[in-house]
């Protein structure tokens, strides 16, 4: 898999979307539903399934363990029950120590791309604050096996390209002859620069 491969997208945090056929309203329902090792048994129901690997932001003294509440988080999405169950048996400590690669990490999509398998997609990040999260998913899959959503028509709005607006006439003295004219002729309050003896 190469970068070309991959295909990632902002969604905010309280956007529905959907996977294979299911619709999730937004981070808050998508923490509800994450199955975990301690939680497995009873949420795992039927598929699609949607497993999470978490982990706690950095702390460095005993304030910052009792204060910080922050983690970061990939939700993995899979329609397969052996998947869901290898990635909750999967913990990083065991991995850790033991000297073996961990299959499914939390990946920050911008600083981990290399690390990004095929085998992780498509999977959602959250950087534990702020209004958006990350899709990252197989750019080529078919679209049963994609996160998909409708962006709000408000979001829809691009702030125009400064390079494709055409340039003013350029001028030295003030605005050009058929504005003067015009300022000449009504009552207009008139630009500072603009003097009306000249």
């Amino acid at each position: 898999m190469t970068l070309r491969d991959l295909e990632i997208d902002q969604l905010w945090i309280h956007d529905t979307f959907r996977y294979a056929g299911r619709e999730f309203h937004g981070l808050k329902e998508l923490q509800e539903v994450a199955i975990e090792k301690y939680n497995k048994e009873e949420r795992m129901g039927d598929s699609p399934y949607v497993v999470i690997r978490e982990q706690r932001y950095p702390c460095f003294d005993s304030e910052d363990y009792a204060n910080e509440d922050r983690y970061y988080q990939s939700y993995y999405f899979t329609t397969d029950r052996e998947k869901a169950e290898r990635i909750c048996e999967e913990t990083e400590v065991g991995y850790r120590f033991s000297g073996k690669e961990e299959l499914y990490p939390i990946l920050e999509p911008m600083l981990c791309m290399d690390e990004i398998e095929e085998r992780h997609l498509p999977y959602i990040y959250y950087h534990g604050e702020g209004d958006t999260m990350q899709v990252v998913q197989n750019r080529h899959a078919r679209l049963e096996d994609k996160i998909t959503w409708e962006h709000p028509k408000a979001r829809d709005y691009v702030l125009p390209n400064p390079f494709e607006i055409d340039d003013p006439p350029c001028c030295l003295y003030g605005p050009p002859p058929e504005e003067y004219e015009r300022f000449k002729d009504e009552e207009l309050e008139m630009p500072p620069f603009f003097d009306r003896d000249d």
